[in-house]
């Protein structure tokens, strides 16, 4: 199991390239920390043009401790600094998930994310069926998250990790589109409602 706090900017228009060189810094002091981190453009989908931060914690614990740490680095606190002084985005979170399937697979640059809206109850059946979809193209990651610390608790995010733009189209048109995922998919709408769908490419 990972830990992985979420982030989101929302870039001021104009100010979009200031915003990005400030969520890698303040990506930089989370890896200063000991987390494991993606800064990411939603390029389409639910929340575009946002930036994502994310950042991957082994333990509660561990993202517990490097949260002092990030917060007593002097670059880290410097951004904060200018960012109340003069905004390029607006923040939101950060969030706190955890995994149920899979895990971070950083060296993957795309990522599409379909989060559904699910009952707790419902959460084990939705599960059940992951190891299914990974097995329809077992070379691309997927992983399954749910909110520890959220404003909204019922929820589901499966991701689905690529190596490009075009290797994620590939995986749409060849699996997403196919039988055997739209079969999964009406399983799966028994247990949930499918809600917000985004693209997020590295930055």
């Amino acid at each position: 199991m990972s830990f992985i706090s979420k982030t989101v900017f929302r870039p001021i228009a104009g100010k979009s390239a200031v915003a990005q060189e400030r969520v890698k810094r303040l990506a930089a002091g989370v890896a200063r920390a000991g987390g494991r981190t993606r800064v990411a453009n939603v390029l389409m989908g639910e929340g575009a043009p946002e930036i994502h931060l994310y950042g991957s914690f082994e333990t509660m614990e561990a993202y517990g401790k490097a949260s002092i740490a990030m917060y007593a680095d002097a670059d880290f606190k410097a951004v904060r600094a200018e960012a109340e002084k003069e905004p390029a985005s607006h923040w939101e979170g950060p969030e706190v998930w955890r995994t149920v399937f899979g895990g971070p697979q950083l060296n993957f640059p795309v990522m599409l994310q379909r989060e559904y809206d699910i009952d707790r109850p419902q959460l084990k059946n939705a599960l059940a069926l992951l190891p299914e979809v990974q097995a329809l193209r077992p070379d691309r990651p997927v992983i399954g998250v749910v909110p520890v610390i959220a404003d909204d608790m019922a929820r589901l995010m499966i991701g689905y990790y690529a190596n490009s733009l075009a290797d994620l189209g590939d995986m749409i048109d060849r699996v997403g589109m196919s039988d055997a995922f739209q079969a999964i998919t009406m399983r799966a709408a028994e247990f949930g409602t499918l809600m917000r769908a985004r693209v997020l490419v590295n930055i």
